[in-house]
């Protein structure tokens, strides 16, 4: 063993503060190498299976395992590595040192397949009975063994096996554990849906029930979205560590932040040049990662080399928030000309966005002087029965072909008297004038319902205002209309991915607010952003039931489509007209009022003049 210094060439300095908060999860008092560094016995396993040496990014992954300093009484892992970096491997020596330290020790390994869960442990198992070093683990006779679980040798009686493997749906309930293993939990079979990660979610959460005071937790995998349950893991304090083939890019180690392994950020420090080059150049080279990358296509090798998200919700995902100009609105006039921008000054730091990671909101880039009344206003409702789903009012309007959503609110008590009350009250606040109903079922009920309301209340409105000669009292027409026999998903994508792409729709800056506080107040932390009109934009996709609630979105989509007219205009030629139409007006005033004044002598050049600095 007079060899062993190679095992550690780890040059990067571990910070004090890290150091510090070290605990004794792991502690050096053994005397002996093997039991007090994970990476000797770590290195002693590859030999023995013939395997070169662990590399440096092997090894700071198994440093990290060992002595990740704990944030509380239980330590929460979650270790990210490309695929072919061998975490797997490392973990499954990691529960075998655990093992070899204690026999003691009760190390569970759940996995999203009985099957992988159960090919860990026999791997284990092979190597206590092979390996010369782990022999002495060797299962007695009158003891558990087999492919599911066994004891070590040396361990004493208990109800729970020293290593055993369940898929992550079994029942756990009853066994007790030092260390759990979660491999690979989430897979494209159990988390493809909302209601699949809700139910792979709450099986996770068993793992703090039966672990024990002073225990570890590890998860590895690789995260499908940023839906995925590894970053609901994080917010509830789990600490992530993310190994990629590549050292990231300025823009990518941004995103990682400090996700990013100690080691790779220090190597970058050390040389930036490095940027864009194998981690593992040993292993993987440069070509190779090259040829996989086309092989896998961008967005699948970013995702599983380099466990960046970011790129494969973009390319799934194909609404964001980004794409909308956010600013507080009248909801009598509009800007007559918006413009988008996404720098950083824009950014609104009082909007507190649902979205995936790298995706906020912006205000506008510029906006112009003029203002106008919104050429038309409309509303679209989309009821529900009592229950889990909410009825649903966003309110729209369109000026020179830029849509602006007003308002959105939801009622979780189907068409009660509260929500038809407030629906009419509404309407009557925006004067909108016209509102579509969509009805899935009913035969047109929820807008018969809803009508007496609307005369209702406005008939209090106008009985209010000062009768006129000629007035027309204002009214909001109630349409009633069956939804389109297309899937709902696609049906609202192509409405709302080309006004996104364009950068065209302005959201009030309250709509949001809103939305977030609302959020924010439902009980059920774990799924009250399903709700959220952000969550539901930035997770809609094109598979059919891709949301838990669809409400919000398809409120916002229907509204839109009531503007299809006019959005086929452009807006900058429209802003234009109004802007000559306001001139000419302004200047038949200005004439009309120095004639009176002047005798009915013209000043033309003042009135060119008024025109010539009018452009905005």
């Amino acid at each position: 063993m007079a060899d062993l210094q190679i095992v550690d060439p780890l040059k990067a300095p571990r910070s004090k503060k890290a150091a510090a908060s070290s605990t004794s999860l792991t502690p050096l008092h053994f005397g002996d190498p093997i039991k007090d560094d994970f990476r000797v016995f770590l290195t002693l396993l590859w030999r023995y299976l013939k395997l070169p040496d662990p590399t440096p990014l092997q090894l700071d992954i198994a440093w990290f395992m060992q002595h990740h300093p704990r944030s509380g009484e239980i330590d929460h892992l979650i270790i990210m590595a490309f695929r072919g970096a061998a975490k797997s491997w490392i973990t499954g020596a990691y529960a075998l040192w655990t093992l070899y330290r204690d026999p003691q020790k009760k190390v569970l390994v759940a996995s999203g397949s009985v099957r992988r869960s159960v090919a860990f442990v026999n791997w284990c198992l092979g190597l206590i009975t092979e390996w010369p070093l782990l022999q002495h683990l060797r299962p007695k006779p009158n003891q558990r063994q087999s492919s599911q679980a066994f004891d070590v040798g040396p361990a004493r009686p208990d109800q729970t096996p020293s290593l055993f493997a369940v898929g992550i749906t079994a029942q756990i309930v009853g066994f007790r554990g030092d260390l759990i293993i979660g491999d690979d939990v989430e897979t494209n079979t159990n988390s493809a849906t909302p209601d699949m990660r809700e139910k792979l979610s709450d099986s996770v959460k068993e793992f703090d029930a039966i672990i024990k005071p002073g225990g570890q937790i590890i998860f590895l995998g690789t995260p499908q979205t940023e839906a995925s349950i590894y970053n609901g893991l994080a917010k509830r304090g789990y600490v992530i560590k993310i190994w990629p083939a590549r050292y990231p890019t300025g823009k990518q180690r941004r995103m990682y932040g400090d996700k990013l392994a100690e080691w790779i950020a220090f190597q970058l420090d050390r040389n930036p040049r490095l940027a864009g080059t194998s981690t593992e150049p040993t292993r993987f080279s440069d070509d190779d990662l090259a040829a996989r990358e086309l092989s896998w296509g961008k967005a699948g090798f970013a995702l599983q080399f380099m466990l960046d998200t970011s790129l494969s919700d973009v390319d799934k995902y194909p609404l964001r928030l980004t794409d909308m100009i956010v600013m507080s609105l009248d909801r009598r006039t509009a800007p007559d000309l918006v413009s988008w921008g996404s720098g950083d000054h824009l950014a609104l730091k009082d909007v507190e966005c649902i979205a995936l990671d790298g995706d906020r909101v912006y205000g506008p880039a510029s906006v112009s002087e003029g203002y106008s009344k919104y050429a038309r206003k409309a509303a679209f409702i989309d009821p529900s029965g009592k229950g889990k789903d909410e009825t649903t009012l966003t309110i729209g309007g369109v000026l020179h072909s830029t849509p602006f959503c007003l308002k959105q609110r939801g009622w979780l008590d189907g068409y009660g008297e509260k929500t038809l009350t407030e629906i009419a009250q509404l309407l009557v606040e925006f004067d909108v004038g016209t509102c579509r109903v969509e009805e899935d079922f009913g035969q047109g009920m929820f807008a018969q319902l809803l009508r007496p309301y609307v005369k209702q209340a406005w008939d209090a409105k106008n009985a209010q205002l000062p009768k006129r000669p000629g007035d027309t009292r204002t009214m909001t027409e109630i349409v009633s209309e069956r939804a389109a026999k297309v899937q709902k998903e696609l049906r609202i994508l192509e409405v709302l991915e080309p006004i996104f792409q364009g950068n065209r729709l302005v959201m009030a800056k309250e709509v949001l607010q809103e939305d977030y506080r609302t959020t924010m107040s439902r009980d059920g932390t774990e799924l009250r952003d399903r709700y959220s009109l952000m969550y539901q934009i930035t997770r809609l996709t094109r598979e059919k039931d891709c949301l838990t609630h669809d409400d919000r979105v398809e409120g916002l989509a229907g509204v839109l489509s009531m503007f299809q007219e006019e959005l086929g205009l452009v807006p900058r030629d429209q802003a234009q007209k109004a802007e000559d139409k306001r001139m000419d007006e302004l200047e038949k005033r200005l004439a009309g009022e120095e004639a009176r004044l002047l005798g009915g002598r013209s000043r033309r050049p003042l009135r060119a003049g008024l025109r010539a600095g009018g452009r905005r």
